[in-house]
């Protein structure tokens, strides 16, 4: 075993021992998978990592294993909708520019501005 495999070693097992004693401090029974899982959710969503770079870190085969990854958290898509909201709104107050040549209600209709 070489240096850098000792090392490692060393730091899985330190790493088991000091989440043994979490668990037994906080009641729970987390394991290095789960810490595994929430690592690569965290990068999977990170948008300073690409999906491959993901599957290259955790050393999945396919890139499809690490796709699992990429659920939306529901706190992230209520925010995308009230910002598109938001904009929506902010849009339909603004007056429509209608260019030289186009009838404004024509457009306000084609557009679906005139509801």
């Amino acid at each position: 075993m070489d240096a850098a495999a000792a090392a490692a070693a060393v730091d899985l097992h330190a790493t088991r021992a000091v989440l043994v004693r979490a668990n037994a401090l906080l009641g729970t029974n987390y394991s290095l998978h789960d810490l595994r899982h929430t690592a690569a959710i965290r990068m999977a969503n990170d948008p300073n990592f690409s999906l491959v770079e993901v599957q290259t870190i955790l050393r999945h085969a396919s890139v499809t294993s690490t796709q699992i990854y990429l659920q939306p958290r529901l706190q992230d898509l209520i925010a995308k909708l009230a910002d598109l909201h938001e904009r929506r709104r902010a849009a339909a107050a603004q007056p429509l520019a209608v260019p030289a040549g186009y009838d404004e209600t024509e457009l306000a209709e084609l557009l679906g501005l005139d509801q």
